[in-house]
């Protein structure tokens, strides 16, 4: 296979050198191909021209020097090697021209070995420019892949410095790469934390697993709190990176932010405790109702009394209200699997038809959509309504309008306490007599499986409010 082509600029006041020059460096190496010209304007055009990989000056030529020539070739032309070659020589002369970032000096002298000298220096230099530029090349190409990646991508050497981090990782540590780069694996300005908030010894980090073991690890999950406070979960692929001597050259960190997922999940947890309370309450209550359904029953056999069989009947309303309240709080949490833009309105609509009076009034401001469940959002509106009649009265007005990042449902019965609303979704949480307290816990079930937020607050005649804010709000249309 034959070398590639080096094709180089020589400018020189005298053509009869330049020819010798171009006759021993062709001879001396056959990849090199001259191109001479005698003027610094001349060499200027030629290498705009293109297809020139280095330049071998002369220093003394009557329009200007070889250094003023040099920093022309700077401006067009920043990376291109530059070797100033002439009779004039000196050691300032020199020393200038290296300050100034020339490539290579060489003083012109009698016999033929400075072609040689000449053709040695013009061949490292292209090759150290060529390497130079692909290995730039190649950092661009590193570069623009890791940050097309989704996930943060942080590379470490075998002493755990980092060394690369892309723009994911800066993200999601908000820190500049620059800042992430100054630092080690274990450095203490890293605060890492387990589940409960303890710090992880550098051993349990996935860098120090992979030193350990010299094998990959996977979903190694951590928080790391932020310089903001905030403490970012995150879920860690490890990956060792081998030498030739079979030794760790680096160890590639795959990160993924599963802040959301953790919080949802810490949600879900939470939820599913609050259920299993909430069974042993209804099971308690159930078997009230049974224990009394029953004395009735047998009361009502000995006597015959109507009171008795009305008792009994209305004992298995209640049970069957309670179970069928219970189904709607359990299933909320999962029956928001397919989402789509729905009309607010519309759904209020249809929930008011199957819950209201004559005499109540509602107040839908038209227009809002939003990304939800259209059975489990009517369900809600369900039980907001209900909720509205049972703690007020059947005139009870509800309104429904737009907040800036999601929707409110309000009513003008006679509210909610401040001092009792951390405690409105707890299961079995009631001020009605009587009541089951599952209503509220659907409503906070079917907020929370689509991901929004619930507040309570006082309404605007001063009866109950509640805020949901949505993520997912779509835009009206």
């Amino acid at each position: 296979m034959s070398a590639e082509i080096t094709r180089v600029l020589h400018v020189d006041d005298d053509p009869n050198f330049s020819d010798v020059v171009t006759s021993f460096l062709e001879s001396e190496d056959e990849a090199l191909e001259v191109v001479t010209e005698t003027s610094v304007e001349d060499g200027l055009s030629q290498l705009q021209k293109g297809s020139v990989d280095c330049v071998v000056s002369d220093y003394d030529m009557p329009e200007t020097n070889g250094l003023d020539f040099f920093e022309a070739v700077r401006e067009s032309h920043p990376e291109m090697p530059f070797i100033l070659f002439t009779g004039k020589g000196s050691e300032e002369i020199a020393s200038t021209a290296i300050s100034r970032g020339v490539t290579d000096y060489l003083q012109k002298a009698g016999g033929t070995e400075q072609y040689e000298v000449l053709a040695n220096r013009i061949r490292n230099s292209v090759d150290r420019h060529r390497t130079e530029r692909e290995l730039r090349r190649n950092r661009e190409f590193l570069t623009r892949v890791l940050n097309l990646n989704p996930s943060a991508i942080i590379v470490l050497d075998e002493c755990g410095e980092i060394v690369r981090a892309n723009e994911r990782a800066e993200t999601i540590l908000d820190l500049p790469e620059s800042e992430i780069t100054s630092r080690s694996f274990d450095d203490a300005e890293w605060d890492v934390v387990d589940e409960d908030g303890c710090s992880i010894s550098k051993d349990a980090l996935p860098f120090g697993r992979v030193r350990e073991s010299g094998e990959s690890v996977y979903e190694i999950q951590h928080g790391i709190r932020r310089a903001d406070g905030d403490v970012v979960w995150v879920s860690i692929n490890a990956a060792p990176l081998w030498d030739e001597h079979d030794e760790i050259q680096y160890v590639v960190t795959v990160v993924s932010d599963i802040t959301s997922r953790k919080r949802k999940n810490q949600s879900l947890n939470a939820t599913i405790i609050q259920l299993e309370g909430f069974g042993n309450v209804l099971s308690h209550d159930l078997g009230n109702i049974h224990q009394i359904a029953h004395g009735r029953l047998e009361l009502a056999r000995d006597t015959g009394e109507q009171e008795h069989f009305e008792a009994v009947e209305e004992s298995i309303d209640r049970a069957e209200g309670m179970l069928d309240e219970l189904t709607t709080a359990m299933q909320a949490g999962s029956i928001v699997e397919e989402v789509a833009t729905v009309a607010v309105d519309d759904v209020f609509d249809r929930a008011w038809q199957s819950q209201a009076t004559a005499d109540a009034t509602r107040e839908v401001e038209e227009g809002i959509r939003i990304e939800a469940n259209e059975m489990a959002l009517q369900r809600m509106f369900e039980n907001l309504v209900r909720n509205a009649f049972e703690h007020g009265d059947n005139t009870a007005t509800v309104r429904v309008g737009s907040l800036a990042d999601g929707f409110y449902v309000e009513d003008d019965g006679p509210g909610i306490p401040k001092d009792e609303r951390e405690n409105v979704f707890e299961p079995g949480y009631t001020t009605k007599k009587g009541g089951t307290g599952t209503g509220l816990v659907s409503i906070q079930q079917i907020a929370l499986a689509h991901g929004w937020d619930t507040e309570i607050r006082d309404g605007s005649d001063g009866g109950a409010r509640f805020n949901f804010t949505t993520s997912n709000r779509a835009a009206d249309r």
